[in-house]
């Protein structure tokens, strides 16, 4: 069986937890792969932490407490 050759642009990927997901799923399968990204560039970069801001903003966070109480769940 010849093996497969996996093509996956994670630049194109836009959440930054379905770009983690992926990764940490292809290794969990066993499934090699090479990855290259290109630079985040500065405007990203503050488009990021703007975003980011705005989530907490909102309320959209956990504390580090909340998820200790959450880890012990699982």
């Amino acid at each position: 069986m010849l093996p497969m050759e996996l093509i996956i642009d994670f630049d194109k990927i836009k959440d930054p937890g379905k770009k983690e997901w992926l990764l940490h799923t292809l290794k969990l399968m066993g499934i090699g792969f090479q990855a290259t990204e290109k630079p985040q560039t500065p405007a990203q970069y503050n488009e990021d932490l703007e975003a980011g801001d705005a989530e907490i903003e909102h309320g959209n966070f956990i504390t580090a407490q909340d998820l200790k109480i959450e880890a012990r769940k699982w």
